[in-house]
């Protein structure tokens, strides 16, 4: 059940309803499925999780529902990622996930095969914290690299700051909904760590850091004040599957960001294997 700070209420349930695309940016090839997981798990105890995760998920159901592009279901039960549950659907969706969600090796494989098989995977936001341990940050290597970043516990920004974010391929279909335009927006920020590596990730929207506060009191990792690299969201395969990751989702107004929940949902579909995207990572591209 959600927490009372996770309840959505009837205002901002108008104003996610005002802003979800009303049509999806390319057409499913089949009926399709997305499993959404909001389990939070520290110290083995089920924990509230961020009060945005009730917001998230009223736009992916409506997302869903208004396009015809998948339908949302929600289930935090672990024994949805047995083999044979899995199968059921086309993608995973995290949102805003965090710490260990279960440690079966069995199940963790079975989750890392479904993606590898061909199958998507969505993170947004806390789903870089996923698989993390505290307080030593240690996380689960396979996942790190399906996803293509691990978060740290630091936040340069915070989520009452506001930071300029610049989309990296203004004809990309995820970053069309932005027209190739910088934008201001506030959000909690994750720097990503290892594995994240532009080598193996096409990244999409970055901070523009010309334009963003970068005083150099913000706790920012070694590597992150020596490339100024701070990608907010990207694609990536994996294997023969896909996998879309945006850091966007700490607030709840930002499930009611027209602009962001387009580029969401793009990235859904790509993940679902209905709009094609070029996956080919920004280092080659440069």
């Amino acid at each position: 059940m959600p927490t009372e700070q996770q309840v959505v209420t009837p205002e901002e349930r108008q104003k996610i309803e005002q802003a979800i695309p009303r049509q999806a940016p390319a057409t499913p090839m089949k009926a399709r499925r997305l499993l959404v997981v909001t389990l939070n798990v520290r110290d083995g105890k089920i924990g509230r999780g961020h009060p945005s995760i009730g917001c998230g998920n009223l736009a992916l159901e409506l997302m869903g529902k208004a396009t015809g592009a998948y339908e949302a279901v929600f289930d935090n039960s672990i024994e949805r990622f047995e083999p044979d549950e899995l199968a059921k659907f086309d993608a995973i969706c995290f949102n805003n996930t965090c710490g260990i969600l279960f440690d079966n090796p069995r199940l963790q494989q079975g989750l890392l095969d479904f993606v590898s098989n061909g199958k998507g995977f969505m993170g947004i936001h806390a789903a870089a914290a996923t698989f993390v341990q505290w307080p030593n940050y240690d996380f689960w290597p396979a996942f790190g690299e399906m996803l293509g970043a691990t978060e740290n516990g630091g936040h340069p920004w915070k989520a009452d700051e506001t930071i300029t974010l610049r989309p990296e391929g203004a004809t990309h279909p995820l970053n069309a909904p932005f027209r190739g335009k910088e934008f201001e927006i506030s959000d909690e920020v994750f720097q990503l760590q290892k594995p994240y590596t532009r080598e193996k990730l096409r990244v999409l929207l970055t901070i523009d850091t010309a334009k963003s506060d970068m005083n150099p009191s913000r706790r920012i990792l070694p590597e992150r004040q020596a490339d100024l690299d701070f990608a907010i969201s990207y694609i990536r395969k994996y294997g023969k599957g896909r996998v879309f990751y945006s850091s966007l989702g700490h607030n709840r107004h930002i499930f009611w960001n027209a602009p962001v929940l387009a580029h969401f949902l793009a990235g859904i579909q790509y993940c679902l294997g209905d709009l094609e995207a070029d996956a080919t990572p920004s280092a080659a591209r440069t």
